[in-house]
């Protein structure tokens, strides 16, 4: 890190920012270049020159804070740094520098009590207090209550003072801009003599760098993304088998159906979102699941919906608004519904569950996978513009509902089923030219999915590979902060890995079905994952050092609820789907049965789906139905991992056994833990789906 000091005449804590910041060095105010490698730009408080405008320093003046020195040619070098995306913080009068440049939004005014406050105040960053010094005459934060709003919304608020009153807005002491890369702060920390602590607090939340570390590291190290609780407990499960092409490990699971044709399964859960806004979260809970299936190049030919509402009034409301959601979503894109379940339980009122199963179909000699596997490979993006919705999306799902949970529906993705139907399409063409991988950009968004394609690729060529993510390449709809475009969850987005070989050939495609893309990184060959902004690296961290995180929770015993497995068959339900879409379906939802049976003519054969909450009621139906089985996928919905992982635990091992003894593997499935509002958990609700083929 390198630190530039603008220098102004008359400045009189110039030589407290130079101790203070790492590797700093002054900038004289004439100057007009803005040296190279420069990581942190610092205006220090405290200066005359600032405070007063006038023509000659012995001449007459008036007094005006930040008026004179926003004059000065080194403001050329401040713009310039703002342009480059190079952090920028500005103390006391820094702070109304930038306010005057308008980097910065709201106005700094004269104390309410119209005095200069010196003294050491508690503040506190990240909510962590600490004490700082204060020392000014015109440190009244102002702004109007729409604009503050907007400030809390995109978390623009980084420092607030604690029991002191000087007129400023809601206490606040510090902000920053949107892209998080301007801050202004009145308190003074280079005037402690000592306070690592809040030294190392203070550049963690404005250098790009510690506050893109903190953000990965949380999305990355989430329930939802990570499986840090129950990893230990799935790799137990039987996912070998003759018929096996891919287990569990990528988008979804594969199996060998003959003929050089292949089976994609996947299923899914969109719990959480249902609940705060239930036709976005159904909507999109179809759209995700859809995309695991075409991301392996197989065209999506059925879906199955398994539902769980609750019986109060609001649950009525989750319940229609769900069902529209997914009818609207999967009827557009042309994807029938084929089968599910419906129950109604006042254990699920806070809790209800969606889990969404999909089918695909592929040859398997263009089955896709998500890896990338040779340097100067290209990321490409290709869909819907990047967002605000769902960002924070993956660590919502990793929480419990508390009362306040309705606030958090700016992280519900919206869909465009529209959208959806072209980049189904566009990469069913895409398997028929062989590309190196794509990726759906589900949870965690661009960040997970550039990440996920190095890290297969890594395991699969034992090649030390690493990727360049281009971060102001990557589309977006409005100006955000670094860290929401690589979070953000918006939908109707994949990321491909391609090569020179096929990149025009991939454009192409993408131009026909009318289709936004850009080239938004390039696979390296140092480990590295890396972020560049303007050709400016803003982040880089080794592969090698981004941690595995394991949790363990204590056994406190199974629950003394047993799984609540009453289905309702109601034809009304089901006959707002579109059912025979393909001309597959023999056996469809409007008859009773919980079984599906569709027509797979590329080989002649019935595909046999039998679902239910145990082994033995998928293996019991598919005996009667007389199918081959050949594999099953799970979705593990349980409650607050306290008081849930035993349950789990030991439906895992059982299920395990069981696939052994019969010789029907797991390959694929998905955890939803956190089903639980104010420590109330629901009941395990596992839900398993088997395929079987016509013997």
């Amino acid at each position: 890190m390198r630190t530039a000091i603008i220098r102004y005449p008359g400045s009189n804590c110039d030589y407290d920012a130079l101790r203070y910041f790492p590797n700093a060095f002054f900038i004289w105010h004439k100057e007009v270049e803005l040296p190279k490698d420069v990581n942190l730009v610092v205006i220090p408080g405290g200066f005359a020159f600032g405070d007063r405008s006038y023509l000659t320093a012995t001449g007459v003046y008036t007094i005006a804070p930040g008026e004179k020195a926003i004059v000065s040619p080194v403001t050329r070098v401040i713009k310039e740094a703002s342009e480059k995306n190079i952090t920028i913080l500005g103390i006391c009068n820094g702070f109304q520098i930038l306010v005057n440049l308008g980097l910065l939004p709201g106005k700094l005014i004269q104390n309410n009590n119209k005095k200069f406050h010196s003294k050491v105040i508690k503040c506190k960053i990240n909510q962590q207090s600490f004490n700082i010094p204060i020392a000014n005459g015109y440190g009244n934060y102002q702004i109007s209550e729409e604009e503050y709003q907007k400030l809390v919304k995109n978390k623009q608020i980084f420092m607030t003072y604690e029991k002191f009153n000087n007129g400023s807005i809601h206490s606040i002491a510090g902000v920053c801009n949107k892209k998080r890369n301007i801050f202004g702060m009145m308190p003074h920390p280079e005037r402690l003599p000592k306070n690592q602590e809040l030294k190392s607090i203070l550049l963690n939340n404005i250098y790009d760098y510690h506050v893109i570390d903190n953000e990965i590291n949380r999305i990355m190290n989430s329930e939802h993304v990570s499986y840090k609780s129950t990893k230990q407990y799935l790799r137990e499960l039987y996912t070998e088998g003759d018929h096996v092409i891919q287990g569990p490990g990528e988008n979804a699971g594969i199996i060998d159906i003959g003929n050089g044709y292949a089976l994609c399964l996947r299923i899914e859960s969109h719990n959480h979102p249902i609940y705060i806004e239930p036709y976005d979260g159904a909507a999109t809970g179809v759209g995700g699941i859809l995309r695991d299936i075409f991301t392996m190049g197989a065209r999506p030919i059925a879906l199955l919906d398994f539902l769980r509402f609750g019986t109060d009034k609001r649950a009525e409301m989750i319940e229609a608004e769900t069902i529209r959601g997914i009818s609207e979503y999967g009827n557009c894109v042309g994807v029938p519904v084929v089968g599910g379940e419906y129950i109604k339980n006042e254990y699920y009122n806070h809790n209800p569950l969606l889990n969404v199963a999909c089918i695909g179909i592929v040859k398997k000699e263009n089955i896709i996978y998500g890896n990338a596997l040779r340097k100067k490979s290209y990321l490409v993006y290709v869909g819907s513009k990047t967002g605000m919705d769902g960002v924070g999306g993956a660590d919502m799902a990793s929480k419990q509902f508390n009362k306040g949970v309705i606030k958090e529906k700016d992280s519900i993705q919206k869909g465009d089923p529209f959208l959806e139907k072209l980049l189904l399409e566009a990469c069913c063409e895409l398997a028929d030219i062989k590309i190196e991988g794509m990726q759906d950009m589900g949870a965690g968004g661009v960040l997970c999915a550039s990440m996920e394609v190095v890290v297969r690729g890594r395991k699969k060529t034992g090649l030390n590979l690493g990727c360049e993510l281009y971060i102001d390449e990557i589309p977006i709809k409005e100006e955000m902060a670094f860290t929401d475009i690589l979070i953000s969850e918006s939908q109707e987005r994949m990321l491909i890995v391609a090569n020179e070989d096929n990149i025009d050939t991939i454009s192409q495609i993408f131009k026909k079905w009318d289709l936004e893309f850009k080239i938004i990184g390039m696979i390296t060959d140092n480990g590295n994952y890396t972020i560049k902004d303007r050709k400016r690296i803003i982040y880089e961290k080794d592969f090698a050092n981004f941690e595995e995180i394991n949790v363990d929770w204590e056994f406190n015993g199974m629950s003394d609820i047993t799984y609540i497995n009453k289905t309702t068959h109601n034809s009304d339900k089901w006959s707002v789907y579109d059912n025979t879409l393909g001309g597959r379906t023999l056996k469809g939802p409007l008859e009773e049965g919980s079984y599906a049976i569709l027509d797979l003519h590329e080989i002649n054969k019935k595909l046999y789906i039998t679902w239910g909450h145990t082994f033995e009621e998928c293996n019991n139906k598919m005996d009667k139905l007389d199918g081959e089985k050949r594999a099953i996928v799970n979705c593990l919905n349980y409650g607050h991992p306290q008081d849930s992982m035993e349950d789990l635990a030991i439906f895992v091992q059982g299920l395990s056994q069981k696939c052994q003894n019969n010789n029907i593997p797991v390959i694929g499935g998905n955890v939803s833990l956190y089903n639980s509002t104010e420590n109330k958990s629901i009941p395990p609700s596992p839900m398993l789906m088997m395929v079987g083929i016509e013997k």
